[in-house]
């Protein structure tokens, strides 16, 4: 997973995507799943989260410390954690608050019609 340390980094993934130097138009990702989460935060530390992202290929997992970046997850429209939220091609699709297992998140994301390999 990226760390998204700031809020500035978060808001990112919604924005339009700059031209490079080779004059090609950066396209946005197309699955990209955001996990809010906290070192103190017990069911945050039971996920595991090696497994999601071994089992979704097809996705870019960005991470949020939410005592470093305080802004994100109100943003997202998460009001406690775990938390995730979908982000398809630009565009927020959906989010999960208080996720209880790994199963249940990678159960979340196939009925989002994120890939997932199981």
């Amino acid at each position: 997973m990226i760390p998204l340390p700031d809020h500035m980094k978060f808001e990112e993934l919604f924005r339009p995507r700059r031209p490079t130097e080779g004059g090609f138009l950066e396209t946005y990702a197309s699955n990209v799943v955001v996990c809010f989460s906290a070192k103190w935060c017990g069911p945050c530390q039971t996920l595991n989260k090696k497994l999601l992202v071994e089992l979704t290929p097809d996705v870019t997992w960005y991470s949020v410390d939410i005592d470093q970046n305080k802004t994100s997850l109100g943003y997202a429209g998460c009001n406690g954690i775990p938390a995730f939220c979908i982000i398809k091609d630009g565009t927020f699709k959906d989010r999960k608050v208080g996720a209880s297992s790994s199963t249940d998140v990678l159960s979340w994301l196939q009925r989002n019609e994120v890939p997932v390999n199981i």
